[in-house]
């Protein structure tokens, strides 16, 4: 494991340490640079004074090119004739000057160009390493400052604030380098020219290098306050997306609104001050470095005219005064962007250089199993605080032994859920210490605790993953299978991990740690994760979930005959127990009654939206389709009077109405919109996007459900020639969104279940759903396709903090993950307080027998219980009252001690 780079003071002393062989090599190619940029400024005045303004006499030739170095006098003085030149005539001689001159200039461009790429490259190198530094640090932060942070304002400083930073890193040392040099040998030409002229440009250049940089320091200061209220602002938007349910339940929509119309406001005035002040400083360098050609112009056309100066020597000049101001305004921007960089990363480091931050060491990966817990965990005059100093626990000790289990009963804040969190390592004790077989917490590594602990409780929060990885997190320390890779592209990855600092495991690699699952390899760890699931009773929801979700992509050839087999049997199935009236079968060639206007005409599986995020029905081949086969009009007839007499109905009421839950057709705040439009049909006004509105309200009817009569059998048959017309004009980016079903083939975007059934229930039935429910699951069982369904219910996303999930599945699939582990000690908070009495009650009883079906008999368990009575379940019961132990039950051959 790389060892993640300290947050030095100093911006240039991070740079440096972490890129100076980088550094020194932009050195070297810079020195190199130097003497040919030299010549591209020397050059001009040889032409101009050579074969453009110089005496020539017919046919007369003069030598370029000659090399004959002199040596030092403690050398000898010698000259050594290297090369003797070339003899030019006029025109000879203008034209291969001109082209020396021209690839001196192609080569320092070349020079420019690499110089610019290197010190890229090696700006995002460091902007990775300095990101993967803060994300290591947030990693490592002690528990209790995850309480005093914004998760949104943290982002966006990694996320946003350290862009500038590290791309300071190519040009931290580098760019003052080029720009200086490049400014002095500028200057230096224009000094050997003409003494005057070359003090007139280091004033100049002076005033401009002193008063400049000053001005800009108040720019500093207010991009300081800019930075800082968009820092503020970014956590106040991601308050106000995890507050919803508290805004609206109070209405404080407006208040909030309010609120942050008053940051933007004062955001806003920062920036017109920065603007402003930032414009009037370019004004002033530009003034400066305009004012200098003028002197130039005068100065330098008296001396020419009184013979002091030869024409070539003011062009020279001129033109190297030309390149002066470039490097100079770049050094000016540089310094500018250097005070800005520095201020910024200070504010980073004030942010992520804590006290009490884990050494690195104590999280190093570790590839062999740790040992098991075997005599006891021992706490021992443990006291627990909060940050403002408030006593949670007072000082407590107990031990507990393995196998045994431990119930906790007390108020919600009487100490109990405190102590659990202190043995999960997520509150640092206050006094006192916690040890594992004798070893002091604070000298175990994660790994050890990580792995032989594991802790639940309710409101766990669990990222953006399927079901499947979030149970699977728990196991992922290290790759337990790594895969062999060759060839350039893993080369570069494990060059570009070293040379940043980051990581080089593989994030490819097998992670699953089956052994800790207690199980041989990942064909075995379907059913471990059955089994759990089950205890949990969190088997049937991944179950349904599996039916209802879409075929994953990657599906086994052979699972896809099974389920076009179950399709024929499922069919078959319902014939032979005489249920056929249950159910109404898709037909290519017929109106499903019981599917939508919409799923009939496309006859598949449709979106509600193009992939420009268009509505479906504006989509020109929709349009077409609608026009040739007649159903334009009539679709918007059709919707006219669904919504006449859904606003007749509940036109009254108000969005927030109960009884408008139940009507699918229109939205409870489409209602009003819909009266809009009744009424300006009734004058025909109706635009084609208004005219499209209604066709929707047409395309959601099903008439045995919504039963307005509204569907004869023309209509039905216009759908029917439709579906033929939109079939044929299928093609394009439509075709990659609408997948049309088919008898012999599975359709990808289907559910499971509706790839099985191929058709609809007859829901006018009281028992039509239960009883093809029945005849779905045996077809299932009856191909082996149950472990299909599972694996499917596996792959489901859970969505940003399970919120796809009810609180009650949220909870069972975080106690789930803990058990799969198999830890020696299971520690659970309130694991449940989202189920009732007896479903907790039952959980408890499944959970504490399920050490023997796991094959962890010396699994000890504590858990705090929501409800008192739930704890006489357990080996031993502790109570606490106000942050005390109050009540310590015996356990054999130890005798736990309350020291309050």
């Amino acid at each position: 494991m790389s060892r993640p780079s300290e947050l030095d003071e100093s911006i240039f002393t991070y740079v440096w340490r972490n890129t100076r062989r980088q550094q020194i090599w932009l050195f070297v190619v810079l020195l190199v640079s130097l003497p040919l940029y030299y010549l591209t400024l020397d050059l001009p005045k040889k032409i101009v004074n050579g074969p453009i303004q110089g005496e020539w006499a017919a046919g007369q030739t003069h030598t370029y090119f000659a090399f004959a170095p002199t040596l030092p006098t403690w050398l000898g003085g010698a000259t050594l004739p290297i090369f003797d030149g070339l003899d030019l005539d006029r025109i000879g001689a203008l034209v291969a000057l001109s082209l020396t001159f021209l690839f001196f200039v192609i080569v320092n461009g070349l020079f420019k160009f690499y110089l610019s790429n290197y010190k890229g490259q090696l700006g995002e190198r460091l902007l990775r390493r300095l990101r993967y530094d803060l994300v290591d640090r947030v990693l490592r932060f002690p528990t209790g400052r995850f309480k005093q942070i914004r998760g949104s304002e943290v982002a966006s400083m990694i996320k946003d604030e350290t862009e500038p930073v590290g791309g300071f890193g190519g040009s931290a040392f580098a760019d003052p380098a080029l720009l200086l040099s490049q400014a002095l040998t500028a200057l230096t030409f224009i000094v050997l020219q003409n003494a005057w002229l070359g003090a007139v440009a280091g004033g100049m250049v002076l005033i401009q290098l002193i008063l400049i940089p000053q001005m800009r320091r108040r720019l500093v200061v207010l991009a300081r306050a800019r930075q800082l209220t968009a820092r503020l602002l970014s956590g106040r938007i991601g308050e106000i997306c995890e507050s919803i349910p508290s805004i609206r339940t109070n209405d404080t929509t407006n208040w909030e609104r309010a609120e942050l119309g008053d940051r933007l406001g004062k955001i806003l005035w920062i920036r017109y001050d920065f603007f402003r002040w930032k414009f009037f400083t370019n004004f002033v360098n530009n003034l400066i470095a305009q004012v200098t050609p003028f002197i130039f112009y005068l100065g330098g056309g008296y001396l020419v005219i009184i013979g002091k100066l030869d024409i070539g020597q003011l062009v020279a000049v001129i033109a190297a005064y030309k390149d002066l101001p470039a490097p100079l305004k770049e050094l000016i921007t540089w310094d500018q962007f250097r005070v800005d960089v520095q201020s910024k990363y200070a504010q980073i480091r004030e942010q992520f250089v804590v006290r009490g931050i884990l050494d690195s060491a104590l999280q190093a990966p570790l590839e062999k199993a740790p040992k098991h817990i075997e005599h006891e965990v021992q706490v021992t005059a443990l006291r627990l605080s909060d940050d403002s100093g408030n006593d949670l626990l007072e000082a407590t000790s107990l031990r507990i032994l393995p196998g045994e289990t431990i119930g906790v009963r007390g108020a919600i804040g009487a100490g109990g859920e405190h102590l659990a969190e202190a043995l999960a390592r997520l509150i640092e004790p206050t006094a006192g210490r916690i040890a594992l077989d004798g070893v002091p917490y604070e000298s175990l590594p994660e790994s050890m605790t990580g792995r032989r602990i594991a802790y639940s409780q309710s409101g766990l929060y669990l990222a953006q993953m399927s079901i499947g990885d979030a149970l699977l997190y728990g196991l992922k320390h290290v790759p337990v299978r790594r895969e062999t890779r060759e060839g350039r592209a893993e080369a570069v990855r494990l060059l570009e991990a070293r040379a940043a600092g980051n990581i080089e495991l593989d994030i490819r690699d097998d992670w699953v740690d089956y052994e800790a699952a207690g199980v041989d390899g990942p064909d075995a760890l379907l059913a471990r994760v059955q089994e759990v699931l089950e205890i949990v009773d969190l088997r049937r929801d991944v179950a349904r979930l599996g039916l209802r979700n879409r075929l994953p992509d990657a599906l086994d050839e052979s699972v896809a005959e099974r389920i076009l087999k179950a399709r024929r049997r499922f069919r078959e199935r319902l014939n032979e127990a005489g249920e056929e009236d249950y159910f109404e079968p898709f037909d290519p060639l017929g109106y499903s009654n019981y599917a939508s206007v919409l799923e009939n005409l496309v006859f598949g599986v449709a979106p509600a939206e193009t992939p420009d995020g268009k509505p479906l029905v504006s989509h020109p081949q929709i349009v077409k389709v609608l026009a040739d086969s007649g159903l334009d009009s009539r679709l918007v007839a059709m919707g006219r009077q669904i919504a006449e007499t859904l606003v007749e109905i509940f036109g009254d009421l108000t969005p927030d109405n109960p009884l408008l839950e139940n009507v699918d057709l229109m939205a409870p705040d489409e209602v009003e919109q819909y009266k809009g439009l009744l009424r300006k049909a009734q004058a025909g006004e109706l635009s084609t996007k208004e005219r499209m509105s209604f066709q929707k309200l047409a395309f959601r009817y099903i008439e045995p459900r919504h039963r307005l009569g509204l569907l004869d059998d023309d209509l039905r048959r216009s759908v029917l020639q439709g579906r033929a017309e939109f079939h044929k004009s299928l093609n394009g980016e439509l075709a990659e969104v609408v997948f049309v079903h088919s008898p012999d083939r599975l359709n990808p975007a289907a559910s499971l279940q509706d790839n099985v059934m191929f058709g609809r229930v007859v829901d006018i039935y009281a028992d039509a759903a239960r009883h093809i429910n029945d005849e779905l699951i045996a077809t299932l069982r009856e191909f082996g396709l149950a472990d299909t369904v599972f694996e499917i219910g596996l792959d489901f996303d859970i969505g940003s903090g399970a919120k796809r999930l009810s609180s009650a599945q949220q909870q069972k699939l975080a106690l789930a993950r803990a058990l799969l582990k198999r830890a020696d000690l299971l520690i659970l908070n309130r694991p449940l307080s989202a189920l009732d009495l007896e479903s907790q009650h039952a959980a408890m009883e499944r959970v504490i027998a399920s050490r023997e079906a796991l094959d962890v008999p010396n699994q000890a368990i504590f858990w705090v219980v929501s409800h008192p009575e739930h704890a006489d379940l357990f080996d031993r019961v502790l109570e606490f009252h106000e942050g005390r132990l109050v009540e310590p039950a015996p356990v054999a051959d130890t005798e736990p001690t309350n020291t309050a």
